[in-house]
C-alpha cells in the first residue's frame, strides 16, 4: 500500500499542469499523503530531524492588534496579537502554481508544526468566532506560514518606585516546549519582526517603542530557544497630576492662610489645619487603593508624605506661636506679683512707719514750739472750740493700734491748726521757742481735736487703701497690656517668616522631586 502510494504521488507531480485561474485548498495528493500515516508523513518529528547537522529554523513574527492598559494591581496587561510562524517543510512541497491555503482544523492537525507558547502569559486563547481565526499557507517549495490570532494576558513585573511618574519595559517570553536548540531555533523575522496597529490607544499609558529580544538560557534538562517582545511604554500622567498633584499642591497652599490670621484666633487656625490634613490623608488614602502593597516607597508616597509634613509643620508653627505668646505672658504675670510681694508692706511694717513718723513729728514740734503750763494758754475761740473735749488716746486697745490712732489725730489737729492760723504770724513765729496762744499743743505735748476728727481719720484711710488698690490693679494692667503687646508681636515674628520659609521650602521640594523622578532616577 506504502508503495502504491508512492508511485501515486510521483506520477501526479510529474504529470503537466494546467493553469487555473484558482487552486484547491488542500490539493487531492496533499491530502493523500497526510492521510496516509506515519510511514509517508510524520507529523511528529520536525521536518529536517533525519539530518543530524541541520536543525528546524522557525521565524517569528507579531501584528499587535490591541493592547489594554497595565493594572497595577494585578501587575499584567491583556494583549491581542495575528502571530506568524514560518518554517520550511520538504515534505510539502507541491507542484501548484500558487499557494495552498488550508483552513480546516483537521488538516491543520494532520500537519507538524512548532510547540512554541507564551512562558509568562497567564491566560491564552484563540478566537473562535465566527470561524476559528487561523490560516495555513504553503508555498509549492514546501515554505509554510502559519497565522492564528491569540488573546493574552501577560504577566509584567512592575517597577513601581516611580509610579505615576514611571515608564515600564515588559517581555513577551516565547520558547519552544518540547524541542532543544540540537532540534528547533526560533528567531525574530529580520524584516519588522513586530508591528502594531497605529491607532492603539491607552487611558494612562502610551507605546513608546517595541523591541525583538532573545533569551535563551540554559535548564537543567537542555538548552532551549528563546525569543522575547519587549514593550517599553510609559505612563501619561495628565491624569495624575491633575488628580493628586493639583488638589495636594492646593490643599498645601490653604494651609499657609493659618500664617495670616490673628495669633489669638485658635479655633479658627486649629480647625485649618486639622481639616487641611485629614483632606491630604484621604487623598493619600485614595492615591493608593489602586497599588498593590510593595515593601520600597514609591514617588506617589514621598509626594503626599512630604505634603503631609508641611501641613503638620503648620499645625507645629502654631504650636511654637501660641507657646511663645502665653511665654511671655505668663513671665510677666510672675514679675507683678513677685514685685507686688516685695514691695507690699505688711501689718507690722506699717505700725513701725507710724510709730516713726509720728516720733519725728513729735520732735520737730518739740524744737519750735515752746510748751508752757496749762494756767498761761489762752485757747483762741477762733481756732479751737472751747467746749470741745480733748481727744485722748484710747486705753482700752493695744499699744500698737493706739499709737497709729494718737498719730493720725495729731496729724489732723496739726494741719487744721495751720489751716485756721494766719499764713503771716505762722511765717513770724515758725521760728520762735516761745509758746504761743494760737499753738496747737498744749503744755503736755498734745492737742484738742475738734468733733469728728476720728471720723475723717478713718474714712482717709479707706480712702487711701483704695486709690492704692486702684493704682496697684491699672499698673497690674497696664504691665500686662505691654506684655501682651510684646506677645503679639513675638508671634507675629514667627508667623511672618513662615509666611516665605514655607512656600521657599515647598518650592525647592518640588524642583528636586520632579528634577529627580523625571530625568535622573531610571
Amino acid at each position: 500500500m506504502l508503495l502504491v502510494s508512492s508511485i501515486f504521488l510521483l506520477l501526479y507531480r510529474n504529470s503537466p499542469k494546467v493553469e487555473a485561474s484558482r487552486s484547491e485548498p488542500v490539493p487531492i495528493y496533499l491530502d493523500n499523503l497526510l492521510n496516509a500515516g506515519r510511514q509517508v508523513y510524520d507529523n511528529q518529528s520536525p521536518p529536517v530531524q533525519h539530518d543530524k547537522e541541520e536543525v528546524t529554523v522557525v521565524e517569528l513574527a507579531m501584528y499587535i492588534e490591541g493592547m489594554s492598559s497595565f493594572r497595577t494591581q494585578t501587575m499584567d496587561f491583556q494583549l491581542d496579537v495575528y502571530f506568524q510562524q514560518f518554517w520550511r517543510d520538504p515534505r510539502l512541497a507541491h507542484n501548484e502554481t500558487r499557494r495552498v491555503l488550508v483552513k480546516d482544523k483537521a488538516v491543520l492537525h494532520k500537519m507538524w508544526k512548532p510547540d512554541v507558547y507564551f512562558a509568562n502569559a497567564r491566560i491564552a486563547e484563540f478566537h473562535e468566532v465566527t470561524q476559528p481565526n487561523f490560516l495555513v499557507w504553503i508555498q509549492p517549495d514546501g515554505s509554510i506560514l502559519y497565522d492564528t490570532r491569540i488573546s493574552m494576558v501577560v504577566v509584567c513585573t512592575l517597577n513601581l518606585e516611580k509610579w505615576p511618574l514611571d515608564s515600564q519595559r515588559c517581555h513577551l517570553r516565547i520558547l519552544s516546549y518540547a524541542y532543544t536548540t540540537e532540534q528547533l531555533v526560533i528567531k525574530w523575522k529580520e524584516d519588522e519582526p513586530i508591528t502594531r496597529n497605529p491607532n492603539i490607544a491607552m487611558s494612562d499609558m502610551h507605546i513608546v517603542d517595541l523591541y525583538p529580544g532573545l533569551c535563551d538560557g540554559n535548564y537543567s534538562t537542555g538548552t532551549w530557544s528563546c525569543v522575547t517582545a519587549e514593550f517599553f511604554v510609559k505612563r501619561e500622567i495628565t491624569h495624575h497630576v491633575m488628580q493628586s498633584y493639583v488638589p495636594t499642591t492646593l490643599i498645601v497652599v490653604i494651609s499657609w492662610f493659618s500664617f495670616w490670621l490673628d495669633v489669638e484666633a485658635v479655633p479658627a487656625r486649629v480647625s485649618l489645619a486639622i481639616t487641611t490634613l485629614l483632606t491630604l490623608s484621604t487623598q493619600a488614602n485614595a492615591a493608593r487603593m489602586a497599588l498593590p502593597e510593595v515593601s520600597y516607597m514609591k514617588a506617589i508616597d514621598v509626594w503626599m508624605g512630604a505634603c503631609m509634613m508641611f501641613v503638620f509643620g503648620v499645625m507645629i508653627e502654631f504650636t511654637i506661636v501660641n507657646y511663645a505668646q502665653r511665654q511671655v505672658m505668663a513671665s510677666s504675670l510672675e514679675s507683678v506679683k513677685s514685685g507686688n510681694a516685695e514691695k507690699k508692706p505688711s501689718r507690722g511694717d506699717l505700725g513701725a512707719h507710724a510709730r516713726h513718723l509720728f516720733l519725728r513729728l513729735r520732735t520737730n514740734e518739740r524744737q519750735h514750739l515752746v510748751e508752757d503750763p496749762p494756767e498761761q494758754i489762752a485757747m483762741n475761740d477762733t481756732a479751737y472750740d472751747t467746749a470741745a473735749p480733748v481727744v485722748q488716746p484710747p486705753q482700752n486697745e493695744d499699744a500698737e493700734a493706739q499709737e497709729e490712732v494718737w498719730a493720725e489725730q495729731k496729724e489732723t489737729n496739726l494741719s487744721e491748726v495751720w489751716k485756721e492760723s494766719d499764713p503771716a504770724e505762722r511765717l513770724a513765729h515758725w521760728n520762735e521757742k516761745e509758746n504761743d496762744a494760737s499753738s496747737p499743743l498744749m503744755g503736755n505735748g498734745r492737742a484738742h481735736v475738734r468733733y469728728g476728727a476720728a471720723e475723717k481719720m478713718k474714712n482717709r484711710k479707706c480712702n487711701d487703701s483704695s486709690r492704692k488698690k486702684e493704682k496697684w490693679s491699672s499698673a497690674i494692667k497696664q504691665i500686662q497690656k505691654h506684655k501682651k503687646i510684646a506677645g503679639r508681636n513675638r508671634a507675629k515674628k514667627i508667623d511672618q517668616t513662615s509666611r516665605w520659609i514655607f512656600p521657599l521650602t515647598f518650592i525647592i521640594f518640588n524642583l528636586t522631586y520632579w528634577i529627580y523622578y523625571l530625568y535622573w532616577k531610571e
